[in-house]
């Protein structure tokens, strides 16, 4: 990461970008190809199906936290809106935030209903105390200011909500493997959490019942091969393009399972729980 310096806290083990990016650098990254993936109708559906996959697996951990017919959730950073209408399907309530209005247009398209707004949760306009659930997936290190973002998503929790975080992990086996070639230091990454750091966090703005344990993400082959491509690692990138290049486009294609790099936080607002 040329010319942004990665400083760690000694205590914690937080890693941050100090300093951090202006937003010019940022509009720079973000943008019609920064999501990975062929421009053609056939390679969106691929992505959407791996995203829906990916969906229920997130919605099956809040499934066994509270009963979908007793909640409203809010997906931060909901893209497409697949992880909406999966939830949607299993009788949640949904509403969504996206920054891109192009993407907010398909996920409003995709769920027939205006249920996401164009903006962050700092633009969003609701009233405290509105959603028993909240879903944020590989977004929090991207925001400037992590305490502030929690503190406004613990205000939008009802008394007992959930939040659902999932974001990249130093203490995941990639991390430890790459070390300073991990894939997922990047420029538009500002923060890096681990256990230890998310749970301080979480705890620092009014969450109780933290559980954190490794994430699990559905892709393919053909999906992590253009991620080594596009974030490339010495040997690894190279080895996995050859292992692309020997399967069929079918297993290619074919959903995986997989331990990523992340970590996934469960925590809970202090208060009465929700009908269960």
């Amino acid at each position: 990461m040329p010319n942004y310096a990665l400083r760690a806290c000694q205590e914690c083990g937080l890693e941050f970008l100090d300093p951090q990016p202006d937003d010019s650098a940022l509009a720079a990254i973000y943008g019609d190809v920064y999501f990975l993936g062929e421009r053609s109708d056939e390679a969106a559906e691929r992505r959407s199906k791996m995203k829906s996959a990916t969906g229920v697996l997130y919605i099956d951990v809040l499934a066994r936290l509270l009963r979908p017919e007793n909640s409203d959730l809010l997906e931060i950073g909901c893209g497409h809106g697949e992880v909406l209408l999966e939830a949607r399907n299993r009788g949640y309530r949904v509403s969504g935030i996206e920054i891109s209005a192009h993407a907010a247009a398909i996920a409003n398209r995709r769920l027939a209903e205006p249920a996401v707004s164009v903006g962050t949760i700092e633009t969003l306009s609701v009233a405290r105390d509105r959603f028993g659930a909240v879903l944020a997936a590989d977004v929090i290190e991207h925001v400037r200011d992590p305490v502030a973002w929690l503190l406004r998503i613990h205000d939008l929790l009802i008394p007992g909500g959930i939040l659902l975080l999932i974001t990249p992990s130093l203490d995941s086996w990639t991390r430890r493997v790459l070390r300073s070639r991990w894939m997922e230091y990047k420029v538009e990454h500002l923060y890096y959490f681990g256990a230890a750091s998310i749970r301080l966090l979480l705890e620092r703005c009014g969450f109780e019942e933290i559980r954190v344990s490794p994430s699990r993400k559905v892709l393919t082959m053909d999906y992590i091969s253009r991620h080594f491509d596009r974030f490339r690692v010495p040997i690894l990138s190279p080895l996995i393009r050859l292992l692309r290049r020997c399967v069929s486009s079918r297993i290619a294609h074919r959903h995986l399972r997989v331990p990523g790099s992340g970590l996934m936080a469960v925590a809970r607002k202090a208060g009465a729980r929700p009908p269960q």
